[in-house]
């Protein structure tokens, strides 16, 4: 029973998280904007004149937050991917991979100044920027407002946290991808997990990007498919698999893209059929 265990020590971690970012974000902005005498963090953007230094303050304590919080992040990720067997487990327990990590990996320099920084860096600051304005875009750019136009205001959401998705979900695979990798400067037991991993580690944020477009942009062999054994593939069979880009694609940067699409449409579908249910009570 691998994955059980998996979701556990997944969620214990997540909520861990989620609750200090819960407090030091709001903490932050509020001395940020105290500090530059703007406007209350609790006042909606689309309700102030001009938003620019209060959207720099909210992104700006995103980003100093999750940089902070980032180790948690990969204590998260190295739990939930590790084996469950406890005789190749690497790490007990949250506390005990932090410190295996620590002393395995360069200490707390590390744990923050590795291959993973630019990643995280981009994540944490393109998640709030892009989260935080779709309402903004909405109102002043496509002159859509929810009270006149809900259905018209909720495609313009939707349409909005596809893009979102499109553009962040690259980033957060190439992060998960590089906090995998175990770069021991002390020998120590190997990470055994329960996913496939690339034997060879990514050298960094850009290779791991050409890699993942070169080795699993294209289509997979039919052997591949619903667990069926691989068959042999002749050179013109690959050829014609690799298609004229050689094999070079977006798969594999947007695994999982169909499921959080699908949960934003059937949230926006939702959001539809109230919104016509009242109409027509009001009516």
């Amino acid at each position: 029973m691998v994955f059980p265990f998996l979701i556990r020590a997944g969620q214990y971690m997540n909520w861990f998280y989620e609750m200090l970012h819960l407090f030091l974000q709001p903490t932050l902005e509020s001395k940020l904007n105290d500090l530059f005498d703007l406007y209350d963090d609790t006042i909606p953007l689309v309700h102030l004149d001009t938003v620019g230094p209060n959207v720099a303050t909210l992104v700006a304590s995103h980003l100093v937050v999750g940089v902070l919080l980032s180790p948690l992040e990969l204590v998260r990720t190295r739990m939930i991917v590790q084996t469950s067997s406890p005789l190749h487990k690497k790490y007990s327990g949250p506390i005990h991979a932090l410190r295996t990590i620590m002393s395995e990996e360069g200490g707390v320099l590390g744990l923050y100044l590795s291959h993973n920084l630019l990643p995280t860096i981009l994540y944490h600051t393109l998640i709030p920027l892009l989260s935080n304005t779709a309402p903004l875009v909405i109102d002043r750019v496509l002159r859509v407002s929810a009270s006149d136009s809900p259905f018209l205001y909720g495609l313009a959401e939707l349409a909005l946290n596809t893009l979102e998705l499109c553009i962040t979900l690259p980033l957060d695979t190439i992060r998960k991808r590089l906090q995998i990798q175990v770069r021991s400067r002390t020998p120590g037991k190997r990470l055994e997990t329960a996913v496939a991993v690339r034997p060879v580690p990514y050298a960094n944020a850009g290779d791991a990007l050409i890699k993942i477009m070169k080795e699993e942009g294209g289509k997979r062999p039919k052997g591949e498919r619903g667990g069926r054994k691989r068959e042999e593939e002749t050179p013109g069979q690959r050829r014609k698999r690799r298609g004229v880009l050689g094999g070079w694609g977006l798969r594999g940067l947007y695994r999982g893209f169909g499921m959080q699409f699908s949960a934003n449409a059937m949230l926006f579908l939702f959001h539809a059929i109230n919104g016509i249910e009242e109409d027509f009570e009001d009516f």
